[in-house]
């Protein structure tokens, strides 16, 4: 179980199939990479989000060892002190947001107390949802995708 929890943590963050670019912050210091999961034909048969949702999910992959806040358009959604890694059966934790009153697109930021960094993104509405990883060197990644890895 272990080995195949972190085959896919590598295998969703490496993927070939997935566009992937770096942008700045909104208001946080420095750059997230941001990747783009296409459904793909050889995706048929796995559970995909439906496209008319009006809400999105954050999932929280592979290495945290941290208290993790998650704000949506500055409102506090989620808190909680993480300890995943790739040899623990809990492997995700997720935080869900419906934007179907909002009258802007949500900004989702991400923020790390114990490494004192953050992330913070307009969300792309053709997705729903964002898997977060951070590397040990501090980098965030935000897949976007509507494939669900975990179920």
């Amino acid at each position: 179980m272990k080995f195949k929890l972190y085959f896919l943590a590598i295998l969703i963050i490496y993927s070939c199939s997935s566009q992937e670019k770096v942008v700045k912050n909104i208001s946080c210091p420095g750059e997230v990479t941001l990747q783009y999961d296409k459904v793909k034909k050889s995706d048929r048969g796995k559970p995909i989000a439906k496209k008319d949702l009006k809400n999105f999910m954050v999932y929280f992959l592979y290495d945290f060892n941290d208290t993790i806040q998650g704000y949506v358009n500055n409102k506090l959604k989620y808190e909680k002190f993480l300890k995943l890694d790739g040899s623990s059966d809990k492997h995700n934790d997720y935080f869900g947001y419906n934007y179907s009153k909002d009258q802007k697109t949500p900004v989702l930021k991400i923020i790390s107390k114990n490494k004192k960094t953050c992330f913070d993104i307009e969300i792309d509405k053709k997705y729903k949802l964002i898997y977060v990883f951070i590397d040990d060197k501090s980098k965030w990644t935000a897949r976007f995708s509507n494939i669900y890895y975990i179920q």
